[in-house]
């Protein structure tokens, strides 16, 4: 089965599609991207995806080559051509062709890859039972842009592993940040709180937050200390693949009675209700 993709101008098949080895998104790691997924065949939450891509491009001084409209006419074509059940979009945007290996060309590389988002998902039990994440010490530089540079995540895929965690969370002198590839929310006395500073402001953070406080839910985004992470009531991440997931243990240590909360599952009832009727 052919798999479609777009790069620089072009629907074609993604085995075609080749980028140059003086792109300085291969040569110096310069690059953003965007990961979203389909609801009911739609890019879910397209406006803010397309609006972070647009600003994490914006901070590392580059344009995105294409406008917002003509986007979501290529997305509704790839979609279209892959035909996956539920699908996920990754479009990376990469600082092109450097004359001399490091200055910043006026054209850009741009592609856009569909993946079938049923192998990337976790498990249904996850859900129901809970999963495992580890911390490590670490803060992302560039933290409010998407970029491609995940070398730190990658390195540590090895330990994740060895340990059965789903996920690795970020601190930073006793802080909790973010996950690899998802945001962390604890609950304490029936009050959710998340990390402000430091991170990826998630699409799927946002979204929570918006569900929270439009149900009476008590929320507060601030500083959160290991110790409070580790005393939670209960804990979520959640994230474009994950959606909202949850944690009942970090490192060694077991969060509350060892099986997903209450107001972790109310969150999720809420946060599924937005996504079946999108």
């Amino acid at each position: 089965m052919k798999k479609y993709c777009y790069i620089n101008g072009k629907i074609t098949d993604e085995k075609n599609a080749c980028i140059s080895p003086h792109d300085l998104g291969i040569l110096r790691g310069y690059g953003v991207f965007d990961f979203m997924c389909t609801a009911n065949d739609k890019p879910f939450l397209i406006n803010d995806h397309w609006l972070r891509l647009k600003n994490s491009a914006s901070h590392l001084d580059m344009r995105l080559p294409i406008s917002k409209k003509e986007y979501i006419v290529l997305l509704d074509k790839l979609l279209k051509k892959n035909n996956y059940k539920n699908s996920a979009i990754r479009t990376v945007l990469t600082a092109g062709i450097s004359e001399n290996d490091i200055t910043v060309p006026k054209k850009p590389t741009f592609y856009i890859l569909i993946h079938n988002i049923d192998k990337l998902l976790p498990t249904k039990r996850i859900y129901t039972d809970g999963a495992k994440i580890i911390t490590h010490e670490f803060a992302r530089d560039n933290h409010v842009s998407k970029t491609t540079n995940y070398i730190e995540a990658i390195k540590q895929q090895k330990e994740k592993n060895r340990q059965g965690a789903i996920e690795i969370l970020y601190t930073n002198k006793n802080t909790i940040l973010e996950c690899t590839t998802s945001n962390i929310f604890i609950v304490k006395n029936n009050k959710l709180l998340t990390p402000k500073d430091g991170i990826l402001p998630g699409i799927t953070r946002k979204l929570v937050i918006e569900i929270a406080k439009k149900n009476n839910i008590s929320i507060s985004e601030q500083k959160i200390t290991k110790a409070q992470l580790l005393s939670a009531d209960e804990v979520f991440l959640t994230g474009s693949a994950k959606h909202i997931l949850p944690i009942t243990k970090i490192d060694t240590t077991k969060i509350g009675n060892g099986k997903p909360g209450m107001l972790t599952k109310e969150i999720s009832e809420l946060y599924n209700q937005y996504f079946n009727n999108y």
